[in-house]
């Protein structure tokens, strides 16, 4: 028996390990068209994967950044990215990280417009210092804006208990 490493990209077996729809949560394309009509348009999504990536009005997937190697994927971990050549990011950022992303934008004077959920988190307060414009993407427990894939391959609807809002950050 011997070890070897193989880097992500060349990992056969990845396509499968790292297509992870069942984990990723997407927002519909309705409702997401309705934040890109109000606070638009957006030139790139931050955290994002081939299978939830969002799209222009045409239907073209917006470049994003993954968390692993992902073959659609303009880089990996937009924590360790450069944002200034970007004119407006749009992110949707897992719960537990939503602080670790506004300090990244305010390191870095990016403007972003992040979905978040309308909460009393710990990054509450540095959001609203730069918040400029808000608006509700949903209310508590709406089955149409956000689904996740099942492992059958079927979409089904992912309820939060609490209104989403999309909030445009100037730093």
């Amino acid at each position: 028996m011997k070890l070897e490493y193989v880097k992500s990209e060349n990992n056969t077996a990845d396509i499968f390990t790292r297509q992870s729809p069942g984990l990723e949560t997407s927002l519909s394309n309705v409702y997401f068209q309705r934040i890109w009509a109000r606070m638009g348009p957006f030139d790139w999504d931050l955290m994002a994967t081939s299978a939830n990536v969002n799209e222009t009005p045409q239907g073209i997937p917006l470049p994003f950044f993954s968390r692993y190697y992902d073959a659609g994927s303009k880089a990996v971990n937009v924590f360790s990215q450069q944002l200034q050549g970007m004119r407006a990011p749009f992110c949707f950022p897992p719960e537990p990280i939503i602080l670790m992303l506004l300090k990244l934008l305010q390191a870095q004077k990016r403007s972003c417009v992040v979905l978040i959920p309308h909460t009393n988190g710990v990054w509450v307060n540095l959001l609203k210092t730069f918040t400029v414009d808000t608006m509700l993407v949903s209310k508590p427990f709406d089955s149409r804006a956000f689904t996740i894939t099942h492992s059958t391959g079927k979409k089904v609807p992912k309820i939060f208990h609490h209104a989403m809002i999309a909030a445009k950050l100037v730093f």
